[in-house]
């Protein structure tokens, strides 16, 4: 009996069990996922009209999330939004053109809900005129990361209209802005600090968001802006310009001058801070047969270098300088034949003391031939028509030499190239420490405008020859070498379809008059 009834109770015993374990392993329903959105998504394709390759998504969440967007497609373009709101409006980049988008935007909350939304936005098709591009190198993983900011300036009619587009590592179009309304070259396209670009054109800088929307427009009467502008560590802009009732004398006598003065604009108020006028500090009768209606200087670059509060100023007529804040000189790297004295009438103090001298890599210096400019050595020349000065985290100067009548003569070898100097200010020397450019020739000359500039992740170099007359084909090259040892890593030949200029322009030929490396998103 015993026996029996301990075998009930241990068969109910497993009963039990087995059917409470069973209970506890069977499928539970599906519990819905909470729901973030709130409304509807609406989407809205270029926003203010002249970035067609943008849209803005707009929607509400129940509770406070993030956002991440990413536009599909051989290059996707993934950007995390952690605004942490209920009220979203989502900016839309890096589209591709002629085509429907597939868009997925993935929302998010600290408790870890995802909810994701796949969005179709339609595109049309980069305008006709817009340049063919081919990438002719490129080598994954030693390629700086980003995208191609090309300032393309085209040639219709007598105007020069203006638009500056990204284009990926494939040589596709991912964003442009149309700035044909305002009928010229809107030089040049800068990213600045809060990720929107600033331009100038006329007597205004002008301040535009990546969808298109003007920021800000600042005019300030007196000047013509042209070539250059940046924003200064203080948030001011610093612009070159042309000042109204300026003047020189040379061989020519009193004639009006131009491009030869740099200001300072407070970005609050557009007053002008602090004025420098080069012709204080630079001979203006020299190199008279660059100059054109009293552009003796031309400047078109410069760069600000933070450690002495001094600015490091390109001219493409008469070579690189650095000046202080209150517009003293402090060298002058350029080819020494034909330096005078400074002021508009050469009045001023003798500027030879300020020529920086050309030395080896052991500091002796090259024969008379080379510095005054009359030949180039195997491993030292000057800067010829410059453009564009960078100051190197090292404290050398990386600047695109054009070739410009190199050597004081207009048809010798005609190549541009990348050129980094290494200036010596305590002893006023200057030593070439590396170039790229000279090997490639006429493929890569281009006589105006074009930039270099200086990769931090690889610490590779970008060289942009910005305009190359190989007729009948006309056409930029965006060439990216490996830093010190030249490697191409990527090329893109930007083939320009524009020879509509008019009789009164001053290019008959499109342009990219410089580019940069950037994230598409800031």
């Amino acid at each position: 009996m015993k026996r029996a009834k301990f075998h009930r109770i241990f068969l109910l015993v497993l009963v039990v069990i087995f059917f409470g374990g069973f209970k506890m392993i069977l499928p539970q329903a599906p519990r819905e996922r909470p729901r973030l959105l709130s409304s509807g998504i609406t989407t809205t394709v270029n926003p203010y009209g002249l970035a067609p390759l943008t849209a803005v998504v707009d929607f509400k969440t129940k509770s406070k999330c993030s956002v991440q967007v990413k536009v599909l497609g051989d290059i996707d373009v993934v950007k995390d939004f952690k605004d942490e709101s209920t009220v979203h409006s989502i900016p839309i980049l890096g589209l591709y053109p002629d085509r429907v988008n597939t868009v997925v935007l993935t929302l998010y909350t600290h408790q870890g809900t995802l909810e994701t939304r796949t969005l179709s936005i339609k595109t049309d098709p980069v305008p006709s005129f817009f340049p063919d591009i081919s990438v002719d190198a490129a080598s994954p993983g030693l390629i700086e990361p980003g995208m191609n900011l090309c300032t393309l300036s085209v040639a219709i009619g007598n105007d020069r209209p203006t638009y500056p587009m990204i284009f990926d590592q494939n040589g596709v179009v991912r964003w442009y802005l149309d700035l044909s309304k305002y009928n010229g070259a809107c030089l040049p396209f800068e990213r600045i600090k809060n990720g929107n670009f600033i331009f100038a054109i006329g007597d205004s800088v002008y301040e535009y968001s990546l969808l298109g929307k003007l920021e800000r427009q600042i005019t300030v009467p007196g000047y013509n802006f042209h070539h250059d502008v940046i924003e200064l560590p203080s948030g001011n802009f610093l612009a070159a310009v042309d000042k109204e009732g300026t003047w020189i004398v040379n061989s020519n006598g009193l004639i009006p001058s131009r491009g030869d003065h740099m200001i300072e604009i407070d970005r609050g108020t557009g007053a002008v801070v602090t004025e420098w006028d080069l012709r204080k500090v630079l001979d203006v009768a020299r190199n008279e047969q660059m100059n054109s209606n009293g552009d003796w200087f031309h400047m078109n670059s410069f760069w600000y270098s933070p450690n002495d509060d001094c600015f490091i100023v390109s001219g493409r007529h008469q070579g690189m300088l650095k000046v202080t804040r209150d517009n003293q000189l402090k060298w002058i790297l350029a080819g020494h034949l034909g330096w005078g004295n400074s002021g508009y009438d050469g009045s001023g103090f003798e500027l030879s003391p300020f020529l920086l001298t050309a030395v080896d890599s052991s500091g002796i210096p090259y024969d008379s031939a080379i510095q005054d400019g009359y030949v180039a050595g195997d491993d030292f020349d000057w800067a010829w028509g410059p453009h564009y000065p960078v100051l190197l985290p090292d404290g050398n100067i990386f600047i695109f030499d054009n070739g410009a009548r190199r050597n004081f003569h207009p048809g010798r070898p005609l190549y541009s190239r990348g050129v980094e100097y290494r200036v010596h200010e305590d002893k006023m020397t200057v030593e070439q420490v590396w170039q790229y450019g000279r090997e490639r020739g006429e493929e890569t000359f281009s006589l105006i405008i074009s930039n270099v500039e200086y990769l931090p992740l690889t610490r590779n170099r970008l060289i942009v020859p910005g305009i190359v007359e190989n007729p009948p084909d006309y056409y930029a090259k965006i060439i990216e070498v490996s830093y010190p040892d030249k490697m191409v890593v990527f090329e893109a030949m930007v083939h320009f379809k524009n020879l509509l200029a008019g009789e009164l322009s001053e290019s008959p030929y499109d342009t990219i008059y410089r580019a940069h490396r950037i994230s598409i998103y800031p």
